[in-house]
Formats: structure tokens, sequence, C-alpha cells
């Protein structure tokens, strides 16, 4: 196939052939998708003819386009009418300025949105709008898997029987979690298969991200409507969207993974094993069930982020361990004179769902407040909104509540102390004002508040500054790991 431009997906393979005229020495250039960095090669000898560089991409319009086809729960809201298999359709082709154009400023934007902006009518009769999913132009053309074709035959035994297996590739992008059927790999049995069968797998990649699904020990024919020509390969790169049909043969003896290659999605969850019936021992694995152990350790690997606020006022901070459903985590406010006091909320929970956003959780709650602080800008802190009589002030109670991410990544968070009284708590952290300005808020009803600024200056250190009804003004550095 004659391409001026392939996506090749991690661990992906190609052969490429290029013709080098004479008396010329050309620049055959590879960029990561991201255009960060990219890598060179000259080809010939002669006269230098430079490829000209990939500009970024329109990393907004993408976001766009990815909220426009996402649901509340996490799903791809899918078309009508629209064939979405073997890189047909590139949903991230918005993003390329090679291919949709140059980054249009918003006066640009609203002046040509009636040309520009594709709107698609869905199920639920509500219109997509700002998909702005421009042809290719004529003059690049891009290789997608129904170009390919094997050069011999590559059918399956027919008289084999067939199994068929079908997985939605699923994610969470907000705590980073990839999976198959919202299951990782952990928490999967091993997919049983016999030796001469036909094994047809169905992908639906129900994510927003591109996934090379990689299996080891075999290659399958991808079905691209080549028949009995179809192309073998052992990675597919599946984009969003899309549903891709693969097959093989199962005749090699063995467990064997099948995962996505992007290795933090695989590491993360991304990925399944199959196994053969009857197989005999392997004598390269004397311990298969610590083998096992051992793989299922990727995905239930602990992670710690911190963060460690030291302003005039006092210090504030988080720390937290957590893996892929379960979080420990610690906060606390330390008022440096005397009338301010101090805090601790210590708490296990559980995410649930495939977006996670619900986080039941059991702690222990740690709060004395000194006399003559800060005045309450809602008056009297006796009692609480509820009516309750307050016990801020000296609180040592075990608690039990739940925390819901609403849109917009507000965190709603109801709980019951042991002490009966109740509490909701809404804020969010980490709101974007421009691309280092950070804003921040709390309130909750024990007549608490807080709103603050972080001004980011290296990767681990904000200039901030924050009100809080506990502990007043302060000015000052956050560390964050």
């Amino acid at each position: 196939m004659e391409v001026d431009r392939l996506i090749i997906a991690v661990s992906e393979t190609y052969d490429v052939v290029v013709t080098i005229p004479e008396n010329k020495s050309y620049e055959f250039l590879v960029t990561p998708e991201d255009r960060t960095k990219y890598a060179s090669l000259w080809l010939g000898s002669g006269e230098k003819v430079a490829a000209t560089k990939m500009k970024r991409p329109k990393y907004f319009a993408g976001m766009k386009m990815m909220n426009d086809m996402m649901d509340m729960k996490g799903n791809l809201i899918e078309m009508e009418g629209m064939v979405m298999q073997n890189q047909i359709m590139d949903m991230n082709t918005v993003m390329y300025p090679e291919i949709t154009g140059e980054e249009k400023s918003k006066k640009e934007i609203k002046k040509k949105a009636a040309s520009d902006t594709l709107s698609m009518q869905l199920p639920n009769n509500k219109s997509m709008q700002g998909m702005n999913m421009e042809a290719e132009t004529a003059d690049i053309v891009t290789l997608n898997y129904t170009m390919l074709k094997s050069p011999v035959k590559t059918s399956l035994p027919k008289d084999a029987p067939v199994k068929e297996l079908k997985f939605n590739l699923t994610g969470n992008m907000n705590r980073y979690v990839w999976s198959l059927d919202n299951k990782v790999v952990s928490e999967s049995d091993k997919i049983l298969i016999k030796k001469g069968e036909n094994i047809r797998i169905i992908l639906y990649n129900n994510s927003m991200m591109r996934h090379p699904m990689h299996l080891h020990g075999h290659d399958f024919r991808l079905l691209n409507g080549q028949g009995e020509y179809a192309p073998m390969k052992n990675i597919i790169d599946i984009m969003p969207m899309e549903k891709d049909t693969l097959e093989f043969n199962a005749n090699v003896y063995g467990d064997w993974f099948f995962h996505c290659h992007i290795l933090y999605h695989m590491m993360s969850g991304m990925g399944r094993v199959f196994t053969y019936e009857n197989q005999p021992d392997n004598p390269e694995i004397p311990n298969p069930k610590l083998a096992q152990r051992k793989l299922f350790a990727d995905d239930r690997k602990f992670h710690l982020m911190g963060r460690l606020g030291i302003e005039s006022n006092g210090s504030d901070g988080e720390a937290m361990i957590a893996n892929t459903r379960w979080k420990i985590n610690t906060l606390w406010h330390l008022g440096y004179h005397d009338m301010h006091g101090y805090e601790s909320e210590t708490m296990v929970g559980r995410y649930l769902g495939r977006m996670q956003w619900w986080f039941p959780y059991i702690g222990f709650d740690y709060h004395y407040k000194m006399e003559g602080g800060p005045k309450n800008i809602f008056g009297s802190e006796e009692n609480n909104w509820f009516g309750q009589k307050s016990n801020k002030n000296d609180r040592k109670t075990v608690v039990a509540g739940i925390a819901y991410t609403l849109p917009m990544l507000f965190v709603a968070d109801a709980r019951i102390d042991g002490d009966g009284k109740f509490r909701f708590q809404l804020g969010r952290e980490d709101i974007p004002v421009s691309s280092r300005l950070r804003f921040n808020m709390m309130i909750n009803t024990d007549k608490e508040y807080m709103a603050g600024f972080r001004y980011i200056a290296t990767k681990y250190i904000s200039l901030s500054s924050h009100y809080d009804s506990d502990m007043g003004l302060g000015v000052g550095l956050t560390l964050t790991y």
C-alpha cells in the first residue's frame, strides 16, 4: 500500500519501503502522537531535503469531542449510520492540524461555526455539536486496517469448533484504571480454551483512548473485509468507539497474556489470560500459583500521593495511599497560634462502579478548636445547620459516610459520626483558572468553610494562599508529591 502517513501503535510493526531519488538525502521523520519530541533518519546522499515538522495537536478540540461523546456513566454514545471498525474513522482526527487544519481563534470559530460544525443526530434525539470532524484532504493518505491484505490465504481450519468471546475495553481517566468489562486482571478468572478450537474475539472500545491489544503466543487474523486474505497480526490498535473482530486457531499450549500494550494500561489491569484445557505442566514455571500472584500484584499495587501546605496561618495537608479500588487517606489542619486549634481525619474506603463516582468509607475524626479564633461569617457555631448541637470544638469520634463525585468533579460527602451528628460537605480542589493557577474551596454544615488559590511554580512546589474559617488567612507554599 502506498500511503503518506501511518500511525504505529506501541509494539506494532510494519515493513516500510522508501524510494530515495539520486543525489538527494531525505529525512525520514518519526513523531509521537503528542508531538512533544521526534526522531529522524537521513536516507540517501546529496542535497538534504528536510521533513516538515508536525505541529502540536489541538488538545482542547479533542477534549470537547470526548465530552460530547460520553454519557455520565462513562459510556460512549453510539451514532447511527457510522461504521466504526478497522480504523476507517479515527476519532482523534479532529486533533490533527495536518488533517483538519490549524487551530482557529474563538472569533474564527464563531464566524465559521455553521460550515465547520457537523451535527450528528443521536438515537436519543440529542444533537452532538462541535464535532468538527472534517474529511481528510485529498493529498494525505493515512493507512488504515482495511487496506491490509495478506499475500497468502490465512483461513482457519474449516472443521474446527468456534468459541466466540466479547470484551468491552473500559477505563476511568479520572483515577486512571483500565480494564476489560470493568474487571482488572486480578479480578478475573483465566479464559479456558481447547486445543484445536478457532477462537473469535470481538472487541468494543468503550473509551476515548486508543488501545493496542496484543496477544502472546499466537498471531491472529484481523477480519477487515479481505476474506481468505485477512492480514495476520499480533497487535491491533483499536480506536475509540470501534468494534473489531480477530480470530486465531488455538494450537500452542500455555498460559497466554492478552493485554493492552501501553504498559501503564496493562499494569493497571487491562488484560486477560488464555489457558488451555488439560495442558501439560510447564517445566519453566515450577510454581504456577506464585506466578499468578506476581501477575495479579501489578494491578493491586498501591501508590502514594501527598500535599503539604506551609502558610502563615498554619499547616494543612493530605496524604493518601490507593490502588485500583481502595484508598486510605488522612488530612490535617494545624494552626500555629493558640487560638486556632488542630484537627485530623483518617478514612479507609472503597470505590464502587465503573466510573468510581461512589466512595463509601469509615474512619476517625479528631477536632479541637480553641476559643477566640476567626469570626465565622455564618454566626454562632454552637449548632450546625441541621439544628444539632455542634461537637466540632472538641470531637474525638469514629465516622462512617459516603462521598460522591458530582459533575465538574465537585465531591459531595455525607457522613455520621459516633455521637450521632450528621455532616454534609461540598468541595473541590484544583479548579483550573489558568494553565498554572488553581482554585479550591470547601463548605460544610458544621459552618466550616475554606477558599484559596495555588500558583504552580514547579512540578512539586506552588505558591499558595487560602482563608480557613478555623485558621484565618494565610500565605505560603504548598508542596505536592
